[in-house]
């Protein structure tokens, strides 16, 4: 079965970056890397424009990401990161030209 890639593009408000920074690690990475399928998963920050954030997804399986998605703590979650957005997230399902 082929993985399942995800890059998430967010645009968040300037001024709650490094907050939202926080947040995510503390809140959303160490949940995420200790599910079953997680391969890899990282919230990249561009060096240019400190809100501009992407994070990157490989999970094992499609099974697994729809998994990872179906998890109550989405429901507590997202109402705080669509607080500090500036515009709508942005996801892209991908596949590796590798594969």
């Amino acid at each position: 079965m082929a993985a399942a890639r995800l890059l998430v593009e967010l645009d968040v408000k300037p001024d709650l970056a490094e907050a939202f920074v926080e947040m995510f690690k503390a809140e959303f990475i160490a949940r995420s890397r200790s599910e079953d399928g997680c391969e890899q998963y990282e919230l990249w920050q561009s060096a240019e424009a400190p809100g501009k954030m992407t994070i990157v997804e490989v999970w094992s399986s499609k099974n697994h990401l729809d998994a990872h998605l179906a998890q109550d703590w989405f429901g507590e979650w997202a109402p705080k990161m669509e607080a500090m957005q500036a515009t709508p997230l942005v996801v892209r399902m991908m596949t590796s030209a590798e594969d």
